[in-house]
């Protein structure tokens, strides 16, 4: 199928710099919306990068999905991750913030591996120049590694202000007890992470100008009548 062939581009390898190949692919999720999937592949150094975007807009409100993570099944669920959401794992205190990585289409258990891999990555360095950092974070890495045996439940919460990530409800479209989705309103601060502060300002000042406008017009009104109605010894 044409439709389902992905697009190639030739672009520049950030690693060695030199050219490699970029792969775009237009996907559905199911029972949730479109997203366009980036693959690049460099031949000359065997780098490569993974990373999803939204085909749409930003949503009208943020999204909080918190799931009960009770078997190994759940670790499979399929997890649509944007750059500006933020993971959490509260049994451990541990939080990737929004923007601190690109967005993923993975699962569970491939954000907490990608978590992991994450902090592994300077730890040959850690145990040279700070040995008691190194041996905490080793400690922190093999809690997380743990998580994915899912010997005890934890809970696995996904806040998103721009309202596109996404986590698998695999027994759609019937009610998912272990999953809860929360829609709310974003907060100003928010919306200026998103790039949205100008359009909030242009929809408040043209409040602004209408409610002007109507207490101006009201204004004008209770002055007609009164200088039509009043009379001396009148009470006001």
């Amino acid at each position: 199928d044409d439709e389902q062939r992905p697009a190639e581009i030739e672009s520049l390898c950030m690693n060695c710099f030199r050219n490699g190949v970029t792969r775009l692919l237009l996907t559905r999720i199911p029972f949730f919306r479109e997203v366009v999937v980036s693959s690049f592949a460099c031949a000359a150094c065997a780098w490569t990068n993974t990373e999803i975007q939204s085909a749409g807009r930003i949503q009208e409100r943020g999204v909080r999905y918190t799931l009960a993570v009770t078997s190994r099944q759940d670790m499979n669920r399929e997890v649509v991750k944007t750059d500006c959401a933020t993971a959490r794992i509260p049994e451990l205190d541990f939080e990737i913030p929004a923007f601190s990585q690109k967005g993923v289409l993975t699962t569970i258990e491939g954000i907490i591996d990608r978590a992991v891999a994450g902090l592994e990555q300077d730890q040959p360095e850690r145990r040279v120049t700070d040995k008691e950092v190194a041996s905490k974070i080793d400690e922190f890495i093999c809690k997380l590694k743990q998580l994915k045996e899912v010997h005890s439940p934890f809970t696995f919460v996904l806040d998103d202000p721009s309202g596109n990530s996404f986590v698998e409800n695999p027994h759609a479209p019937q009610r998912d007890d272990a999953l809860m989705v929360t829609h709310y309103r974003r907060t100003r601060q928010q919306d200026a992470q998103l790039g949205l502060e100008g359009e909030e300002s242009d929809e408040q000042a043209a409040d602004a100008a209408e409610d002007l406008r109507n207490e101006v017009g009201d204004s004008a009104m209770q002055w007609q009548l009164g200088t039509g109605d009043w009379h001396p010894g009148q009470a006001s």
